[in-house]
């Protein structure tokens, strides 16, 4: 099993931040993807929330991502058909230290043979650092 975690203090409420990463339509604007919606949220659930079921082209790749849990402290999302990775499991968790938010972003998945993890670790960490620090960079340009 493969984990990957990254912090990142950022100038911006939970709120704030909630809403920019659950926008699925716009977030390349922080990843190196294309985001699709494919499936509208639950009933009652926010824009983009549980339920929702997006597709990720990268590289050349399309895979499916379920949102399992979305609201003011965290984001929780999971690939579906164990491809292109196995069993990930992606976590986006939001705590309010004073004038800014602690954003916590863990992924844990198993790779697939073709594949080996130390590559899939240093992809998913440099995925996750440039995601964060092009929002933080958002609310703080510097």
């Amino acid at each position: 099993m493969i984990s990957v975690n990254y912090q990142k203090a950022i100038k911006a409420t939970p709120d704030q931040i909630f809403t920019k990463l659950i926008d699925h339509p716009n977030l390349d604007q922080f990843f190196n993807a294309k985001f699709a919606v494919i499936k509208e949220q639950d009933d009652g659930e926010p824009l983009g929330g549980k339920g929702c079921i997006r597709k990720i082209s990268i590289f050349g790749v399309s895979f499916l991502e379920e949102i399992i849990a979305a609201n003011e402290k965290e984001i929780r999302y999971r690939v579906l058909n164990d491809f292109p990775v196995k069993n990930h499991l992606g976590v986006i968790s939001f705590q309010t230290q004073k004038h800014n938010t602690t954003v916590s972003y863990c992924i844990t998945c198993q790779s697939p043979w073709y594949l080996p993890r130390f590559i899939l670790r240093k992809v998913l960490a440099k995925d996750i650092r440039n995601c964060l620090d092009n929002l933080g960079a958002m609310y703080d340009p510097r």
